[in-house]
């Protein structure tokens, strides 16, 4: 609210709830589902993050579409950092595909994936939000967001507190997540440089819709488009 200069009136219009339910959320700290599914579109953030940056686990239905697909984004991770215009191909491409019905429910997450509250907990929960793995996220920090080459490893422990997030590599993670960079200063209490989220960042999100078998789709096109085109230098 503070970020966009929103009152809690006015936020409570846009959202079309009561303001004493906004109130009462600030006020606890813990927001019903119901509530956060109604301020995030009025905050322009995505429902499923924003139960993330509440620190509440994502309803099934808005989880990623495939538990399968967790992941599978790291075989065009190559082609969106080196080939001229794979990016916006690659994102037409996905948007054309269409949504297929849920084939599964989410699995339960394995302990590892489990973190405690807190800005590394929640921006890596925002990672596997998109399907990025602990190594997908490594080399999209290295590739898409001009950071530091980090192991896999490495994105566990930051998710679990044990790295300390500094301005710099928060600025690199905010490079491929769409969520603007005031909003990772606000959710994190970390000051990130404002800039805009990189070209990638909005394919991530809606590869997130696919299927594995979708995935294999993308992947051989990601694969023409190499085999097409001459890497960038």
């Amino acid at each position: 609210m503070a970020v966009r200069g929103l009152t809690t009136r006015t936020l409570a219009d846009l959202a079309l709830v009561a303001d004493r339910e906004i109130i009462a959320a600030e006020r606890d700290g813990r927001p019903a589902p119901a509530l956060l599914r109604r301020l995030a579109p009025a905050l322009g953030l995505h429902r499923s993050d924003l139960f993330l940056i509440a620190d509440q686990p994502v309803p099934d239905d808005l989880a990623p579409a495939d538990p399968d697909a967790f992941g599978l984004v790291r075989g065009v991770i190559w082609e969106l950092i080196h080939v001229p215009g794979a990016v916006d191909d690659l994102h037409r491409f996905i948007g054309a595909l269409p949504r297929l019905p849920r084939t599964a429910p989410p699995r339960p997450l394995p302990p590892h994936l489990i973190y405690p509250a807190g800005p590394g907990g929640r921006l890596v929960r925002l990672l596997h939000n998109r399907n990025l793995t602990w190594l997908t996220a490594a080399y999209c920090l290295f590739g898409l967001g001009g950071g530091p080459m980090l192991s896999a490893a490495t994105i566990g422990v930051i998710g679990r507190g044990g790295k300390q997030l500094t301005p710099a590599l928060l600025t690199h993670f905010a490079a491929f997540l769409d969520i603007g960079s005031r909003d990772f200063t606000a959710i994190t209490g970390i000051d990130c440089a404002d800039e805009p989220p990189g070209p990638a960042a909005a394919l991530l999100w809606d590869a997130r819709h696919l299927t594995a078998g979708q995935f294999e789709q993308v992947k051989a096109l990601a694969g023409k488009l190499r085999a097409g085109r001459r890497p960038a230098v």
